[in-house]
C-alpha cells in the first residue's frame, strides 16, 4: 500500500483531492442506482414488510434461514441516512413500515420483555436469546428513525430498550454488559459495547437529552480501562467475566477494522464532548493497525495478533469500508497520508468488492489470494458500505475541491 505522505507537492495533493471527489461522485450513484433501489425491492419482503437476511451472489432470494433483528435494524439505518441525503425517494414510507414490523415482529414477540434474537419467514421466533449486539442496533435504528421522520415520541423505545439492558444484562462484574441473557458460553467481547457506545452518540445527536452522552461517556470509560490495552497500545476482542483479556492467544486477537471504527467513533465522541482525551487513543489505534493490518494488496487482513503478526488472513468488506472512515476523517484534521490512503482504499473498494459482482451488491468475503469465499450477499454489510459513501460525500462537499 502507498503510504506515502500527502501534500509533498501541491500537484499531490490536488491528485489525491480529486480522486476522492470523483469516488464519492461514482460510490454515490451506485448507491442511488443500484444499491438502494436494489435491496428496497429484490432485498424487501414486501408481503411481509420486512427486509432480506441474504441473497444468492447471483441476486435470487435464498431459501427460508433465520432473519436476525439485527439486520432489519442495520437497513433502517440505511434507509433513513438516504431519506436525509435525498437518495432514493421511497426511502421514507419504507423506513415507516420497516420500523414498524421491526416491532412487530421481534419486540417482546414470544411474551417476554427485549427483543428476539431472529425469526423464520412466517414470524415464528426461532431464537429467543436477548443479545447484547442486536440490542445496540435497535438503539441505533430507533436514533435513524426519529433522524428521518422527526418523530421524536419513538424515543421512548430507546429508553425501555436501555432500561431492559440495565435490568437483564448488567455484568455482575468488569463493568459493562454480558453478551445476552441467557448466558452464552464463551467470551465477553468489546465489539457489542462498541455498537452501543455508536448508537448512544446517535441518539444523542439526534435528540440532545444528556442522558444519552452520559451513557456514552460510561462506554469510553470501559474503552480506556478495559478494553485498550496500554503495553501494547491495541484493542483486544475477547475478554473473561472480569474484562480481562482472555486467556492464551484468544486474549491477543486484534482486529484492524475495529480500530478504525473505534477511531472514527471517537472523534465523533470527542466532538459531541469537547474533550480532547480520546485524542491519544485514536493515535494508539490508528498507528497500530496502519502499521499491522495490510497485505501487501493493501486489503485490510480480517485478525491479527497484538505484535502484529496475522492470524486470520482473509479479507472482509466492511474493515475496507471502516478504514475509508477512518483515513477520511483523520486526513482532514491533518494526519499525514490519510487522505492518499483514503483514495487507495476506495479505489480497491470499488474493484475488489464491488464491480465484480452484480451491480448493487457485493462480494463479502476474500481469501488469502484473493478469491471470493462466499457464495451470499449479507445484508448487513450495506450499513459499512453506506457509511463509508457518506463520509467520502461529505468530505468531498466540505473539504476536497473537485
Amino acid at each position: 500500500m502507498n503510504r506515502s505522505s500527502v501534500g509533498d507537492t501541491g500537484q499531490d495533493l490536488a491528485l489525491t483531492q480529486r480522486a476522492i471527489a470523483v469516488s464519492a461522485g461514482h460510490l454515490t450513484e451506485w448507491a442511488k442506482r443500484h444499491a438502494l433501489p436494489f435491496w428496497a425491492t429484490v432485498g424487501y419482503d414486501a408481503q411481509k414488510d420486512r427486509f432480506e437476511e441474504q441473497l444468492a451472489i447471483a441476486g435470487e432470494r435464498m431459501h427460508d434461514g433465520p432473519i436476525r433483528l439485527m439486520v432489519q435494524a442495520r437497513q433502517i439505518y440505511v434507509y433513513a441516512l438516504a431519506v436525509r441525503r435525498g437518495w432514493y425517494e421511497p426511502a421514507l414510507p419504507l423506513v415507516e413500515r420497516a420500523f414498524h414490523s421491526m416491532q412487530r415482529d421481534y419486540h417482546r414477540r414470544d411474551g417476554r420483555d427485549g427483543w428476539a434474537f431472529s425469526i423464520m419467514r412466517d414470524g415464528k421466533v426461532v431464537d429467543p436469546i436477548r443479545d447484547l449486539y442486536a440490542h445496540a442496533f435497535v438503539l441505533l435504528a430507533v436514533a435513524s428513525y426519529v433522524d428521518a421522520t422527526g418523530k421524536s415520541a419513538a424515543l421512548t423505545i430507546a429508553d425501555e430498550t436501555l432500561d431492559f439492558l440495565d435490568a437483564n444484562l448488567l455484568a455482575p462484574q468488569g463493568g459493562g454488559y454480558v453478551e445476552a441473557v441467557p448466558r452464552r458460553v464463551g467470551h465477553r467481547r468489546q465489539n457489542p459495547h462498541m455498537h452501543l457506545f455508536e448508537a448512544l452518540l446517535a441518539l444523542w445527536e439526534c435528540s440532545q437529552q444528556r442522558q444519552y452522552l452520559e451513557r456514552a461517556e460510561e462506554l469510553f470509560v470501559l474503552l480506556k480501562s478495559r478494553f485498550f490495552q496500554r503495553g501494547s497500545g491495541v484493542l483486544v476482542e475477547y475478554f473473561d467475566d472480569g474484562l480481562r483479556p482472555a486467556a492464551g492467544l484468544a486474549g491477543a486477537i486484534v482486529e484492524p477494522g475495529h480500530h478504525y471504527e473505534w477511531c472514527w467513533l471517537l472523534r465523533r465522541f470527542e466532538k459531541a464532548t469537547g474533550r480532547q482525551e480520546p485524542g491519544s487513543l485514536v493515535d494508539a489505534l490508528y498507528t497500530h493497525a496502519d502499521r499491522n493490518g495490510f497485505d501487501s494488496e493493501g486489503l485490510v487482513i480480517d485478525e491479527i495478533f497484538a505484535d502484529g503478526t496475522p492470524k486470520t488472513q482473509s479479507r472482509r468488506l466492511w474493515p475496507m469500508a471502516e478504514a475509508i472512515k477512518c483515513n477520511l476523517l483523520e486526513g482532514v484534521r491533518g494526519r499525514a497520508g490519510c487522505l492518499d490512503k483514503a483514495a487507495v482504499l476506495t479505489g480497491l473498494l470499488a474493484r475488489r468488492f464491488l464491480e465484480p459482482t452484480l451491480q448493487g451488491t457485493w462480494i463479502d468475503r476474500l481469501d488469502a489470494a484473493g478469491r471470493p469465499i462466499v457464495d451470499f450477499v449479507p445484508a448487513s454489510s450495506l450499513y459499512h458500505v453506506i457509511g463509508a459513501i457518506d463520509e467520502l460525500r461529505q468530505i468531498a462537499s466540505d473539504h476536497v475541491s473537485a
